[in-house]
C-alpha cells in the first residue's frame, strides 16, 4: 500500500518530529543523565549501555530502535511508522550534537529533585507533541502506540510499566536513590504524555435534568455553540417522565454550561464527569 500524505499534513508532523526530538533529548542530555536518572525505554537502556562499554549515545539509540521499528511497521498505520522511522534518526541526531557541544559534567541543575521535576515534564512535553501529531521518538513509545492502537490502554501506563524493569537495571549501575528519582521523572513525564495526547484538561460530558430542558438545550446550542443530546429519563419514586440533556464540552465552556442551567432553572440537577477519550465533529481525533 502507497503511503500518501498531503503536504500540510507533512509539514505539520515534520515539524513536530523537529521539535519534540530536539526537547526530548535536551531533557536527556541536559538534565537526566547529568544526574544519573534515565530516560527509560530505549533510551534508558541506551544510557546504561554507554556507561558501561563507552559507545556513543546517539549511535545506541539508533541501533537499538530498528528492531521496533520493524515491528510497528507490521502494526501500526504506515504513516505512524514512517514518520517514527524519520523521528529516530532525528532524535538520534540531536542527542549526538547536544552530546557533542555539551561539555563535560555540564548540567542544567545539580539538585537531584529540579532535574527529576523539570527533567521529567520537559521530556514529556517533547514526547507528548510527537503522540499528539501521530507519530513518536521510537522505542518503546512503538510499544505503547501499539496498545493505544489495539487495546485501548493508555499510553503513559504501559510505558510506565515497561520502563520500572529498565529502571530496576539502573539502580545497579547507579545508585537506588537514583532510580527512585528516575521513577518520579518517568511518572511526570508519562503524565505530561497523556494530557498532551488527550488535550489539556480532558473533555466533560455533562447530564442536566430539568422541567425547562428544552430552553436550555436552545440556549447552550445558540450560546456555547455545542450539540445536545435529549434522552429519555423516568423518576423511580413518582414515575414521572422528563428529558435529560448530554453536553459535551471543553473545559472552558463547562463554565458556560453551568451558568447556562443555573440562570434558566435553579432547581436543575447536574452532574459533570471526565471522558478519556473522543472522537468525532467539534473534537481533536487522536491520530494513532
Amino acid at each position: 500500500m502507497k503511503l500518501r500524505i498531503d503536504r500540510k499534513t507533512f509539514l505539520r508532523k515534520l515539524l513536530s518530529v523537529l521539535v519534540g526530538d530536539a526537547i526530548s533529548a535536551f531533557a536527556l542530555v541536559f538534565f537526566l543523565k547529568p544526574n544519573q536518572m534515565i530516560a527509560g525505554g530505549v533510551e534508558g537502556l541506551s544510557v546504561i549501555i554507554e556507561h558501561l562499554t563507552g559507545i556513543p549515545l546517539g549511535l545506541l539509540v539508533l541501533v537499538l530502535n530498528l528492531p521496533l521499528l520493524i515491528v510497528g511497521i507490521f502494526l501500526l498505520d504506515k504513516e505512524f511508522s514512517f514518520f517514527t522511522a524519520i523521528s529516530i534518526f532525528v532524535l538520534s541526531g540531536y542527542i549526538s550534537l547536544f552530546e557533542f557541544l555539551k561539555p563535560v559534567d555540564l548540567a542544567i541543575t545539580k539538585n537531584i529533585v529540579l532535574a527529576c521535576l523539570y527533567g521529567g515534564c520537559i521530556r514529556g512535553v517533547g514526547a507528548g507533541i510527537l503522540f499528539r501529531n501521530g507519530t513518536s521518538a521510537g522505542g518503546l513509545d512503538i510499544v505503547g502506540a501499539i496498545m493505544k492502537k489495539h487495546f485501548n490502554i493508555s499510553i503513559g501506563n504501559v510505558l510506565l510499566m515497561l520502563n520500572c524493569f529498565i529502571v530496576g537495571i539502573s539502580a545497579f549501575i547507579y545508585s537506588v536513590d537514583r532510580a527512585l528519582f528516575t521513577l518520579v521523572a518517568l511518572f511526570i513525564s508519562y503524565q505530561v504524555i497523556d494530557k498532551l495526547q488527550l488535550g489539556v484538561g480532558r473533555q466533560k460530558q455533562v447530564l442536566v435534568i430539568s422541567e425547562r430542558s428544552q430552553e436550555i438545550a436552545n440556549k447552550i446550542q445558540s450560546d456555547v455553540l455545542r450539540g445536545v443530546t435529549f434522552l429519555d429519563g423516568e423518576g423511580a419514586y413518582e414515575n414521572h417522565k422528563f428529558k435529560i440533556l448530554y453536553i459535551v464540552c471543553t473545559s472552558r465552556e463547562l463554565v458556560k454550561v453551568k451558568n447556562i442551567v443555573k440562570g434558566i432553572d435553579p432547581k436543575s440537577f447536574l452532574t459533570v464527569s471526565d471522558t478519556s477519550e473522543i472522537q468525532g465533529q467539534g473534537f481533536r481525533k487522536i491520530e494513532i
